[in-house]
């Protein structure tokens, strides 16, 4: 079987791996696959204080906050946590450790790991629910106080009654 392995990537993965890996930098190539992965969780979740696996066990795990919802349903929603914590504390942590057994190999199969994430965090949705409500939202410096939510919710009405 022939695959064409750059036709599988993210194109996130591509834009920011491809001339690292095409260059023989394949330890940098998998951690930079990697710190893509990192940064689109923030990016779809607005966190900017954690990192790796405590971002991974904020967004995915129980507790208070903000919250990412995978598309397989609520009941993978720990199997999904167990992926990305798995995947930062295993490739991550050691292309940005040592990653000296990091060769074409395998940063392609890091690759392909970090796409398959990426394309996971794509079908997910954020979700506010555990966030605290009303209180929570303006804890967490999404709205600046009550008033702001109030307007946002009267704006949606708005446009979803037209």
């Amino acid at each position: 079987m022939e695959v064409n392995i750059k036709m599988l990537l993210h194109p996130r993965i591509e834009k920011h791996c491809e001339a690292l890996f095409d260059d023989g930098h394949y330890k940098h190539a998998a951690l930079e696959a990697m710190k893509q992965v990192e940064l689109a969780l923030k990016e779809k979740s607005g966190e900017k204080k954690k990192f790796g696996v405590n971002l991974t066990s904020s967004l995915f795990g129980v507790g208070n906050g903000i919250k990412l919802r995978v598309p397989f349903g609520e009941e993978l929603q720990d199997k999904a946590e167990l992926l990305f914590r798995g995947a930062f504390s295993y490739y991550r942590n050691y292309a940005a450790h040592d990653g000296s057994n990091i060769d074409n190999v395998a940063a392609t199969r890091i690759m392909i790991v970090a796409t398959e994430l990426l394309e996971l965090i794509g079908a997910s949705l954020l979700s506010y629910k555990d966030i605290g409500g009303m209180e929570g939202l303006i804890e967490s410096g999404i709205f600046k106080r009550e008033a702001s939510v109030r307007s946002e919710e009267r704006r949606v009405g708005k446009e979803c009654r037209s």
